[in-house]
């Protein structure tokens, strides 16, 4: 019997080993399945607690619903009647800049306006920078260039000002990343899809403005009807994980298993998969690991593999939640929460009100919100004590929020080297890791250090690299 083994229990590991049984049935394969993780649990950054009645997220508390692998994902396990939309109908969302929260106008496609009004009457931009904006038709940066960082991007199209008022916080809060060294063509490929399709950026929004069907993203501020921006699940993104866990018949988890190293088995026709006190054989390979973890896996097999994988540079991230008594709080949530312009020089990146973006996530009464630090800002903030940290959230909540309310708990999770980043040079680097794969059959990677960090992309990741993986095995009989 054919053997298959995937490396890493996070959700793209898990969701590989969900595909692979999946695919494996349906092309009438009998194949051995193992998934070996090196951590106590399976879930990777995908944490979901109970504390006190709240429903706390150590990692991604959601996940957009214009990409659509994870919901469907949700629907086979049979968690359709467990997905909980974002109150959007509540959704608002605040940039802290020249220290005041200021409200991000409504008609935004993520930073590029699709409507001129609410942008000439936000308190976001100066008069200036309103013009710069509203001049952006008649900018025609030179199509078909190479990868620039997503800081020249912007600027060039859209103004200094919408890049540091608005684009910047944005991104540093999704991908905890410094937007001078960030890819624009893996971050913004749909904007750069755009320009080369439509001659240029406005054009393209407009166009998708009229075809919002096909434009598979909403504008930053629009109301959508019939569902949120977001989806969660009732108990916690970890619902998702913990379901997928339970949903594997055929493959076997063993946890605590820390590979040493791999190398090709001594016929040539696959992989030795080597831990502490035992080794395995595998036909099919994947990696659902870090890229600098799937680098030094395969170091001894491919020294050129290891070096372009370890390109992709990783930062690390902390989230801080906290609940407090509404009573006593002292401030309305009105909205989702706020990001942090960097030339703000805080130590928050951004906060989630999350008692208003979601319902179900505390008792009645209560207030929770979550905080996000570190990232290329502030990398070493990490290394610092659990009461340093919170001590400097709540200082800057006071601040920035006027809150002064004692928080009722508090619960902090690091993630150390957990974030990928896409700079410069991003696409190239992954089709250089494509060729450098090509060589190797039956050896795969799958997971958010590629094509897209949320959990939609690892979804549609791990199922493709599922189906690649069983054609390969077909192959072999």
């Amino acid at each position: 019997m054919q053997q298959a083994i995937i490396v890493g229990g996070g959700i793209s590991g898990l969701s590989a080993a969900y595909f692979l049984e999946k695919y494996a049935v349906e092309a009438g394969l009998d194949i051995s399945i193992h998934l070996m993780e090196s951590r106590a649990r399976l879930g990777g950054v995908i944490v979901s607690e109970r504390l006190d009645g709240f429903l706390l997220e150590g990692g991604p508390d959601s996940f957009l619903t214009q990409k659509k692998a994870a919901i469907e994902l949700c629907r086979e396990l049979g968690l359709e009647d467990q997905l909980i939309p974002s109150n959007d109908d509540r959704r608002k969302t605040y940039i802290l800049q020249a220290g005041q929260l200021k409200e991000i106008p409504d008609g935004l496609m993520l930073m590029v306006p699709t409507k001129v009004w609410p942008v000439f009457r936000s308190n976001l931009f100066s008069l200036s920078g309103k013009m710069r904006l509203a001049a952006t038709p008649f900018f025609h940066p030179p199509r078909g260039e190479e990868d620039v960082s997503v800081a020249d991007y912007i600027s060039q199209r859209l103004g200094r000002q919408t890049l540091e008022r608005l684009a910047e916080p944005l991104l540093s809060a999704v991908y905890g990343s410094d937007v001078n060294s960030l890819s624009a063509h893996a971050i913004l490929q749909r904007f750069v899809e755009m320009e080369e399709k439509y001659g240029s950026l406005w054009k393209g929004v407009r166009q998708a403005q009229r075809s919002p069907a096909q434009s598979g993203n909403a504008a930053q501020g629009q109301r959508k009807q019939g569902g949120g921006l977001f989806v969660s699940l009732r108990e916690g993104v970890g619902q998702l994980t913990s379901t997928l866990e339970k949903r594997l018949v055929r493959t076997q988890v063993a946890t605590s298993r820390a590979i040493q190293a791999i190398c090709p088995t001594s016929d040539g026709k696959g992989y030795r998969v080597q831990w502490r006190g035992g080794e395995a054989n595998a036909s099919a390979l994947i990696l659902a690991t870090p890229a600098h973890t799937s680098g030094r896996l395969l170091a001894a097999m491919d020294p050129e593999l290891e070096k372009k994988l370890g390109e992709i540079p990783y930062h690390s991230t902390m989230t801080v939640s906290l609940g407090f008594e509404e009573a006593s709080f002292g401030r309305k949530l009105d909205g989702f929460g706020f990001v942090v312009a960097r030339s703000e020089g805080r130590r928050l990146v951004a906060c989630t009100w999350v008692s208003t973006k979601f319902p179900f996530r505390c008792p009645p009464g209560y207030l929770l919100l979550r905080c996000f630090l570190g990232g290329a800002r502030d990398p070493s903030i990490t290394q610092e004590s659990d009461n340093w940290i919170l001590k400097t959230v709540l200082r800057e909540l006071q601040e920035i929020m006027g809150v002064r309310a004692e928080p009722t708990f508090s619960r902090i999770h690091r993630w150390e080297g957990a974030m990928p980043q896409y700079s410069v040079g991003h696409p190239g680097r992954i089709q250089e890791i494509g060729r450098l794969l090509a060589s190797k059959p039956g050896l795969f990677l799958t997971g958010n250090a590629y094509r897209g960090i949320g959990i939609p992309d690892c979804v549609e990741s791990a199922s493709l690299t599922a189906a690649a993986a069983i054609r390969y095995l077909q192959s072999l009989q």
